[in-house]
């Protein structure tokens, strides 16, 4: 449908539609209500798109429940141009191994049948780092994260051998920020900031039952310098790499 089509049957211009689709403008809940209706999207999909409507008129919203979670940061990793995924204790989740994932989530209470849902669903966020036009990850992880892993060692030894394969690709950059660096804005809890070609950026904070988005310009300001603060402070892409393949050769001596 197109969206001179879509403004006659809503009374709007297609100019305005447009700025709802490129993100100058964000439809209201009623306004998101209507689309839906004219598309003919009923049910638990009409609801769930409905809730994000609502949810996108906070400028900063807290999201409970794991579902709300996965909907706004999948969308999210779908649209971004760059990803900054800053974790000081855990791998980020886009470059988990399977096994990584699921001993996390089993750890934190999670069925293993749920778990094992949960895990399919991550893996296929994945296709973000390898479609045709793939987002750019910036990746910066603690030391304790390769060092004091939340698993087995085999299953550590698994992910440590990924991210070296992740760490080729030419979209992906992983840094590690060293145990003797002292202080570092990462040691303040783990952020995401995704920033796209036609929207404003946001903030990704996960919680243990919820999640945070923040789009306030002047808290976005301050997490962009944290970003380059903590790139700073990390070691370069190919020392990174070098570490992570001493940990795993380290690993490997002890089985």
């Amino acid at each position: 449908m197109s969206t001179q089509v879509l403004g006659a049957k809503l009374g709007r211009s297609h100019t305005h539609i447009s700025r709802w689709e490129n993100g100058k403008l964000t439809p209201s809940e009623a306004d998101a209500g209507a689309v839906l209706g004219i598309l003919g999207i009923t049910g638990d999909e009409r609801e769930r798109l409905l809730q994000l409507a609502k949810d996108a008129g906070d400028p900063n919203w807290v999201a409970p429940g794991i579902d709300r979670q996965l909907a706004a940061l999948t969308e999210y990793e779908r649209t971004a141009r760059t990803i900054t995924d800053v974790q000081p204790l855990l791998i980020p989740g886009l470059l988990q191994t399977a096994d990584y994932a699921r001993s996390i989530m089993i750890g934190a209470g999670t069925t293993r049948g749920e778990a094992d849902r949960r895990v399919t669903f991550r893996l296929g966020r994945r296709d973000v780092l390898t479609r045709r036009n793939p987002v750019e990850l910036v990746a910066v992880i603690g030391e304790q994260a390769l060092r004091y892993p939340p698993c087995g060692r085999e299953v550590m030894l698994e992910q440590l051998h990924h991210l070296a394969k992740w760490a080729e690709l030419d979209n992906i950059s992983i840094h590690v920020i060293p145990l003797d660096h002292g202080y570092s804005p990462a040691l303040e809890g783990p952020f995401v900031l995704l920033e796209f070609d036609r929207a404003k950026p946001v903030v990704h904070l996960e919680h243990f039952r919820s999640s945070t988005t923040i789009t306030d310009a002047s808290d976005i300001k301050d997490y962009q310098a944290a970003a380059d603060t903590v790139r700073g402070d990390a070691l370069s892409a190919d020392l990174t790499t070098a570490l992570i393949k001493q940990i795993a050769d380290d690993m490997e001596r002890v089985r």
